[in-house]
C-alpha cells in the first residue's frame, strides 16, 4: 500500500505543525509529594528516589511518598539540594537553617553552630577522597570531623553550584561572578567577558561519564568545555529564554537540557529539538534532571510537581489538526516514506518534513470509514472504505458499490496480483475486477468466502485469503482450501504477514496465531494455551529487522523470527502502558515501517511511531526490601513488644514466642520503570519445599508455625523479566513453649529418670524379699514332692514285685500242670503260655529293681527274654548265636509289654522250628529308628525256613503278633529266605 498522489482530488488546505508526545508520568501533591516546587532529585543506593522540596524531603519507591520534614528530625523543611556519600549517608541542604544528615537511622543537624558562615545551602558534592563540599551564600565549605570550614581557594561570596568530576576536579558556580575550576590545588576563573561564557550567572554544572566534556548553565544558555575549549551550542530557535536549571544525558547518548522557564532541550547527534507542553510536559519550569538506573529520566517542576520520562523509544501523535478523536482505520506511506492515514469518519491526512498535512476529502460522504488504499500508478488510486470502492484518476471520481457488482459495500482491504488485476475484499466474499467488470469467485463446491478482511500476495505471487471461516488459496480465479490447514481449528483471519524463510503468518480475531511453511506443509498454531499471552490479534506485519509484529487489542508484540525458525517457538516482547506504548487497540491492517526503520502504528487514539535505535531493555533487577512484619495481620509495634528495630522499624533477632505464630511479611520491589509489573515469588525454608508461584502479591503470610528458626526468601522480576540475582534473606524463630525447651526437657529427663530408678531399687528390694520367701517355700515344697515321689516309686516297685510274684505263681502253676499232661499238643501249649507269662514276668521284675519306673531298655530287656526262652527250650548260645543289635531306647510300660510278647513269640517260633534236631545256626534281633517316631524291629534267623515250619496262617503265635502289632499303629511282614526274617514297622510315641 503506497499513496504516491492524491492532490489532483483531494485538496490540502492547511499545514500544521504536530507535536511528538513522549511517555511522561507525574506526580503532584495529590500522590504524597508535600510541596508541588522540586529543587532537587536524588537516587541512593536502594534505587529510591529522593525529592527535596519547600515542604520537606520525600523517598519515593514508585509507588508511595515517605516524606521527612522538622518533626522527624529535618533542620528545615525549605531543602534545597541533596547528595549521598560514599557512606551511604544522605545530606539534605536547606535555605535557612544548614544542613541536616540522615544515616538511616537518625537526623544530624550542621549549620552556623557547627562552622557555616551562611544557612542557605545552596549545593553539595563530595570529592574522589570522601571530602564533603558545600556551597553557601557566604563561600565554599569543607567538612572536618563534625566542623565546616570555608576553603580559602574560593572567593567569599555566594556560590550556586558546587561539582566534583571523576578526575577530583572541583568546579564551582558563583552567582554572578563566573566559573571557577580547583584542579590540584590551582584555581582558574571563567568569566563571560573573557570565556565567552553566555553569562557570569552559573546555575548549573554536569559531565559525561568518561569525557573530559563538562557542560555549564548559565542564565543566557548553555555552555561546553571541551579540551579547556569552550563552545556554546546552538539551541532551537522556538526557545524563547535559555536559562538553565540542570543537564543529564541518558544512556542513549542524548543530552537533556532544562530550562527554568522554557522546557526541555535534547541534543543528539547534532539534532537539536525543543520539548515544551505539547510534548507532554506538566510545565515549562523546570528545576532539576536525574537519569536513573533504568534509563528513565525524572524532572522537577517548579509548582507542577515530579515527572518520569520512560520508554522514549515510543513518540505519540495524538493531536493530529482538526481531527477530534482521531481513530485511525487506514495506514500506509509512499514511496517517499510519508505515513498516509485514514480515519473511521472519512478524515484523511499525510505527514512530511514534520508537518501534518490535512486533506478535505470531496468525495466521499463524511462518516466514511477509510480501511485501505491501492495505488496502481499516480494517476490511478483505489480507496476501499465502508461505502464501497472509489477509483481516483486525474479527471474523475468513480465509485463502485454492490450495484457495479461488488459483493458488499463494506471494502476492508485491496491487493494486485502478478498480472495487475485487482482483487477487493469485502464482508461478503471476494471479487476482482477485471475490464471493468466485478466477478465474484467461490470454492469448486460453490461455497463462498463470506466475510474476508485481508488478501496477500506472497514472496511466490500466490495470493492468500484471510476470511471469517479460515485460510484460502486463491488458483484459477477459485478459492482452495489449505489441506495442511484444514484440521486446524482458525477462523476470522484478518491479516497476513510472510518472512523472509518463506514462512507465512496468519492473524485470527481471539483464535491466536497460525505459522504456516507451505514447502514443507509444517503449521504452528500459537494461542493462549502456548505461549500468546493474547489471543485478540487485529494485525501483523514483518519488518525489515526479521521480526513479527502482533498488534492486539490491548498491546503490541514484537516476535524475534529468527528465534522461532530455529525453535518454532515463541519469543517476544510486549509493550503496553508500562513501557511505553499509550495507543491502546491497534488497527486492522495498522502497521507499516517507512524508509528510516521507524515502525508507525495506527490506533484507536492516532498515530504511535517506535524508535528501534532508542529501545532499551530494563535489566536492572527490583531493589527488594522488606516493609513490614505484621503478627496476625495486624500493624506490631515492635518495640512494645520488647524486640530491637533498625532503622526500618523492623524486629532483629526475631524470637517470637510459640503463642504468636501467624506472621505476615509486606514486601516491595523498587522498579521506577513499571512499578505495577512487579512479579515475586518467596519460600519460607523450615516450612516450604519449594519457591511460590510468579504473582505479583507484596505480601506473604504464614500461620500456625511449630517451633523452630525459619528464613524468609524473597525474589522479584522486573517488567523485562528480569530477576533478582540474590534473595532477600531475613531470618527468625518460633520459640517452643516452656515444657518443649530443651532445659526443660533434660531436667524432666533427670527427674523422671531418678524416680525411675528409684522405683526400681525398692521394687528390687520388695522382689528380693519376695524371692528369699518364695525360695523357701519352694524347697519346702520340694523336699514334701520328693518325699512322695519316693513314696510313690516304692508303692510302684512293691506293686510291680507283686505282680511279679503272682507271675511267677502261674509259671510254677503251668509248670506242675505240664508235668501231668501227656499231649505233646497240649505241652506245647501249656510251654507257649509259660513263656508268655515269663516276659511279663521278667518286665515287672526289672521295674522293680530300677529307679526309673517309666521307661524300659529294650536291650536289656529283649535279652533277658531270650535268655528265658533258650533255657526252656534247652537251646544254648553256643549252638544258637545270638545277636542284639538295639539302640538305646526307652519306652513306656505298655509299648514294651507288647513289643515284649512279640518279640517272645518271633524268638519261640525260631527256636522251636528253625534248628531241628542238633542244627545250630543264629539268630538276631534289629531296631531301628529311620524317622521321628517311626521304628523297625527285625527278628531273624538262618535256619531251615517256612518248609519246615507249620501253616502259619493257623498259627496261635502268629495271630497274636498280628494283633499286637496293631496296638503299636504298626505293619508286619515275614520274608523266608536262607531262613526267616520277620520285620515289624510300629509307631511309638513321642
Amino acid at each position: 500500500m503506497r499513496i504516491l498522489c492524491l492532490l489532483w482530488l483531494l485538496i490540502v488546505y492547511g499545514n500544521v505543525v504536530f507535536a511528538q508526545q513522549h511517555n511522561f508520568r507525574n506526580w503532584t501533591l495529590a500522590d504524597g509529594l508535600p510541596q508541588s516546587k522540586v529543587n532537587d532529585i536524588l537516587q541512593d543506593h536502594r534505587m529510591r528516589i529522593w525529592v527535596a522540596t519547600r515542604g520537606g524531603v520525600s523517598r519515593f519507591d514508585g509507588n508511595t511518598f515517605h516524606t521527612y520534614t522538622r518533626q522527624q528530625g529535618l533542620a528545615s523543611n525549605n531543602t534545597t539540594c541533596l547528595l549521598q556519600d560514599s557512606r551511604n549517608h544522605i545530606w539534605i541542604g536547606s535555605s535557612d537553617n544548614g544542613l541536616t544528615q540522615f544515616d538511616g537511622a537518625k537526623f544530624t543537624t550542621y549549620n552556623t553552630r557547627s562552622g557555616l558562615e551562611s544557612n542557605n545551602v545552596t549545593s553539595l558534592t563530595e570529592d574522589k577522597l570522601g571530602q564533603l563540599w558545600v556551597a553557601t551564600d557566604s563561600g565554599i565549605f569543607t567538612l572536618t570531623g563534625n566542623r565546616f570550614n570555608r576553603s580559602p581557594k574560593f572567593k567569599k561570596q555566594p556560590y550556586q553550584v558546587i561539582y566534583s568530576d571523576a578526575k577530583g576536579t572541583i568546579w564551582a558556580g558563583s552567582r554572578s561572578s563566573g566559573l571557577y575550576k580547583l584542579n590540584q590545588g590551582s584555581l582558574s576563573h571563567y568569566s563571560s567577558t573573557e570565556h565567552k561564557l553566555p553569562s557570569d550567572a552559573i546555575t548549573a554544572i554536569y559531565t559525561e561519564t568518561g569525557t573530559d566534556k563538562v557542560w555549564v548553565g548559565t542564565t543566557e544558555g548553555p555552555a561546553l568545555f571541551n579540551n579547556n575549549t569552550i563552545t556554546i551550542p546552538p539551541l532551537p530557535a522556538t526557545v524563547r529564554n535559555p536559562a538553565v536549571s540542570d543537564f543529564v544525558k541518558n544512556a542513549n547518548g542524548t543530552m537533556l537540557i532544562g530550562l527554568q522557564h522554557d522546557g526541555l532541550v535534547t541534543i543528539a547527534d547534532a539534532e537539536t529539538k525543543h520539548l515544551t507542553k505539547a510534548n507532554g510536559l506538566s510545565t515549562l519550569h523546570i528545576t532539576s534532571l536525574l537519569a536513573d538506573k533504568e534509563n528513565n529520566i525524572w524532572i522537577g517542576t517548579d509548582g507542577f510537581g515530579l515527572q518520569q520520562s520512560r520508554s522514549q523509544w515510543f513518540l505519540h501523535f495524538f493531536e493530529l489538526g482538526t481531527i477530534k478523536d482521531p481513530h485511525v482505520t487506514a495506514l500506509a506511506q509512499d514511496t517517499k516514506g510519508r505515513i498516509w492515514f485514514g480515519t473511521d469518519n472519512g478524515d484523511a491526512a499525510y505527514m512530511q518534513n514534520g508537518k501534518l498535512n490535512m486533506l478535505e476529502a470531496k468525495v466521499w460522504p463524511p462518516g466514511t470509514a477509510l480501511y485501505s488504499m491501492w495505488v496502481r500508478s499516480a494517476e490511478d488510486v483505489w480507496v476501499s472504505t465502508s461505502r464501497g470502492v472509489w477509483n481516483l484518476t486525474p479527471d474523475k471520481a468513480k465509485h463502485f458499490t454492490t450495484a457495479q457488482g461488488l459483493p458488499s459495500d463494506v471494502v476492508y482491504f485491496i491487493v494486485a496480483d502478478k498480472d495487475n488485476k485487482l482483487w477487493f475484499a469485502t464482508a461478503n466474499g471476494i471479487a476482482y475486477l477485471q475490464n471493468g467488470i466485478f466477478a465474484t469467485i467461490t470454492t469448486a463446491n460453490g461455497k463462498q468466502a463470506g466475510e474476508t478482511h485481508h488478501l496477500y500476495r506472497d514472496k511466490q505471487n500466490n495470493l492468500w485469503a484471510g476470511t471469517k471461516d479460515g485460510i484460502y488459496l486463491i488458483k484459477n480465479n477459485q478459492l482452495q482450501p489449505v489441506h495442511p490447514l484444514k484440521n486446524k481449528a482458525f477462523g476470522e483471519v484478518v491479516s497476513i504477514a510472510e518472512d523472509r524463510n518463506g514462512w507465512l503468518y496468519f492473524g485470527g480475531y481471539n483464535y491466536g496465531l497460525l505459522a504456516y511453511h507451505a514447502k514443507t506443509g509444517k503449521a504452528k498454531l500459537f494461542t493462549s494455551v502456548n505461549g500468546l499471552p493474547n489471543e485478540g490479534i487485529k494485525t501483523i506485519y514483518t519488518d525489515r529487522d526479521n521480526n513479527l509484529w502482533v498488534g492486539t487489542n490491548s498491546n503490541v508484540l514484537k516476535v524475534d523470527l529468527a528465534y522461532f525458525n530455529q525453535t518454532q517457538k515463541l519469543r517476544y516482547r510486549t509493550y503496553s502502558g508500562h513501557n511505553g506504548f499509550r495507543g491502546f487497540e491497534v488497527s486492522n491492517n495498522g502497521i507499516t515501517q517507512t524508509p528510516d526503520g521507524k515502525i508507525w502504528f495506527g490506533t484507536a487514539r492516532g498515530l504511535t511511531q517506535y524508535i528501534p535505535e532508542l529501545d532499551r531493555i530494563n535489566k536492572a533487577s527490583p531493589e527488594l526490601m522488606l516493609t513490614d512484619i505484621k503478627l496476625f495481620m495486624r500493624q506490631t509495634d515492635w518495640e512494645k513488644q520488647g524486640f530491637k528495630t533498625d532503622a526500618s522499624g523492623l524486629p532483629v533477632n526475631l524470637r517470637l514466642p510459640y503463642s504468636k505464630n501467624h506472621i505476615t511479611f509486606d514486601y516491595h520491589g523498587i522498579c521506577l520503570s513499571a512499578p505495577t509489573e512487579v512479579k515475586y515469588k518467596y519460600m519460607l525454608t523450615g516450612h516450604d519445599q519449594q519457591w511460590s508461584e510468579t504473582s505479583d502479591q507484596s505480601y506473604a503470610t504464614y500461620a500456625n508455625l511449630k517451633p523452630g528458626t525459619y528464613t524468609f526468601k524473597l525474589k522479584a522480576q522486573n517488567n523485562d523479566g528480569y530477576w533478582t540475582a540474590k534473595p532477600l534473606i531475613y531470618t527468625f524463630s518460633v520459640v517452643p513453649p516452656v515444657w518443649r525447651r530443651e532445659w526443660f526437657i533434660g531436667v524432666l529427663l533427670l527427674v523422671v529418670t531418678g524416680a525411675i530408678i528409684s522405683v526400681i531399687r525398692l521394687r528390687e528390694q520388695s522382689l528380693l524379699k519376695m524371692n528369699t520367701l518364695l525360695d523357701m517355700r519352694v524347697k519346702h515344697r520340694t523336699r514334701m514332692l520328693e518325699r512322695k515321689h519316693r513314696e510313690k516309686e516304692l508303692l510302684l516297685q512293691e506293686v510291680h514285685h507283686r505282680v511279679k510274684n503272682n507271675l511267677q505263681i502261674v509259671i510254677s502253676l503251668l509248670n506242675l500242670q505240664a508235668r501231668h499232661v501227656k499231649d505233646p499238643e497240649a505241652l506245647d501249649v501249656m510251654q507257649a503260655i509259660r513263656s508268655r507269662v515269663r516276659s511279663m514276668a521278667l518286665l515287672h521284675e526289672r521295674l522293680y529293681r530300677h529307679d526309673n519306673l517309666e521307661h524300659i531298655d529294650l536291650e536289656n530287656y529283649f535279652r533277658e527274654i531270650c535268655e528265658s526262652l533258650y533255657a526252656a527250650y534247652g537251646v544254648s548260645e553256643d549252638k544258637v548265636a545270638l545277636t542284639l543289635d538295639i539302640p538305646p531306647t526307652n519306652v513306656d510300660l505298655d509299648s514294651a509289654i507288647t513289643l515284649g510278647l512279640i518279640v517272645n513269640e518271633l524268638v519261640s517260633n525260631s527256636l522251636k522250628y528253625a534248628f531241628p534236631g542238633s542244627g545250630s545256626g543264629k539268630l538276631g534281633i534289629e531296631l531301628q529308628h529311620p524317622e521321628s517316631n517311626r521304628y523297625q524291629l527285625t527278628v531273624w534267623d538262618n535256619g531251615i525256613g517256612s518248609s519246615k515250619e507249620p501253616d502259619q496262617q493257623q498259627s496261635f503265635g502268629l495271630q497274636l503278633v498280628s494283633s499286637l502289632s496293631k496296638k503299636l499303629d504298626g505293619k508286619i511282614i515275614s520274608e523266608h529266605n536262607n531262613g526267616t526274617k520277620t520285620i515289624l514297622f510300629f509307631v511309638l510315641p513321642s
